[in-house]
């Protein structure tokens, strides 16, 4: 009977191992997927998060809503783990910079990323 117990222990445990070394339970957006997006302050440019082909990639970028320009770009990447992605976006007071922020471990170590916007003249 005790060998028994250690075996279970010992095959519960690997399994276990393997299973959280298979990779995400969560499935990523489709490439192309928006998955956040912010008006600047005086509503004049738009901030999106776009999920790119890798998991964990994404573009963040600036268009101008007047003409439909993208006036600033950049790739960003965020750890895969154990949830998916939590995407959210901030502006600057005076709509110069936004933030993005990607929560990939529930709250702990997340990624922000600014991304500084020249602003066309109107």
């Amino acid at each position: 009977m005790h060998f028994s117990l250690r075996f279970f222990i010992l095959i519960f445990t690997a399994a276990i191992a393997l299973v959280g070394c298979s990779g995400p339970l969560w499935e990523p957006r489709l490439p192309g997927s928006v998955i956040a997006e912010h008006s600047s302050p005086d509503k004049s440019l738009l901030a999106q998060i776009i999920a790119a082909e890798d998991q964990g990639t994404y573009t963040l970028e600036v268009r101008d809503l007047r003409k439909g320009d993208v006036i600033a770009r950049r790739t960003i990447v965020a750890p895969v783990g154990y949830h998916a992605h939590i995407a959210s976006l901030a502006w600057s007071e005076d709509g110069r910079i936004v933030t993005a922020t990607i929560d990939h471990d529930f709250g702990e170590d997340n990624r922000v990323f600014d991304l500084r916007t020249e602003r066309p003249d109107f």
